[in-house]
């Protein structure tokens, strides 16, 4: 069962549109990774935004390997955007968020629902964690540093990573409603 609504204009579209689609989400979820960072000290908390925003993306571009180009397009423009880190090291981190979003474990969740969104978002920033988490713990540097707040980092970004799918099924979901009332005046 395909769980992703797929329209025939998606079906229809060009490659080259999917992909131009892709590269502008990634562009918007680098700038919501900065941008949506209110330095807090909460960790997690900036997932919101980037979440998000790959979350509507990967609902409005139903093209298997778009999310995966989203994640790696946030990942190069990380540099440019200010997010920090290496160049590699964003491509790997976010690559791999927008991969999760093409794989078959997140294809059989139901995204276009409230509940699918909220727990590919907890699963993709869970990855992200743990993306870190392994990073840290092999650092020859980190180390040597205590790892503090280990459970509650943890619970944060299932929390936000949740919030940040939620919130990426209602701009998906709110759009859809715009675009249906532009169709409905623009033809009456």
């Amino acid at each position: 069962m395909q769980t992703l609504a797929r329209s025939s204009s998606t079906r229809q579209r060009a490659i080259a549109v999917d992909v131009a689609l892709a590269v502008a989400i990634g562009l918007v979820a680098a700038l919501a990774k900065r941008y949506l960072d209110f330095s807090l000290g909460i960790p997690g908390h900036a997932g919101v935004g980037w979440i998000a925003v790959l979350v509507s993306g990967r609902l409005l571009n139903g093209r298997i390997g778009m999310a995966t180009i989203s994640g790696f397009v946030m990942g190069a423009w990380a540099i440019p955007v200010g997010l920090g880190h290496s160049l590699g090291y964003n491509l790997l981190l976010y690559g791999m968020a927008g991969a999760l979003l093409d794989s078959g474990v997140l294809l059989r969740l139901p995204l276009n629902r409230a509940w699918g969104a909220a727990l590919a978002g907890m699963i993709v920033h869970l990855a992200k964690y743990g993306f870190i988490f392994a990073n840290a713990w092999v650092s020859d540097i980190l180390r040597r540093v205590e790892i503090f707040g280990f459970l509650g980092a943890l619970i944060n970004h299932l929390v936000f990573g949740a919030a940040g799918g939620l919130m990426g099924w209602a701009i998906w979901r709110g759009g859809r409603r715009l675009w249906a009332q532009l169709q409905q005046r623009l033809s009456a």
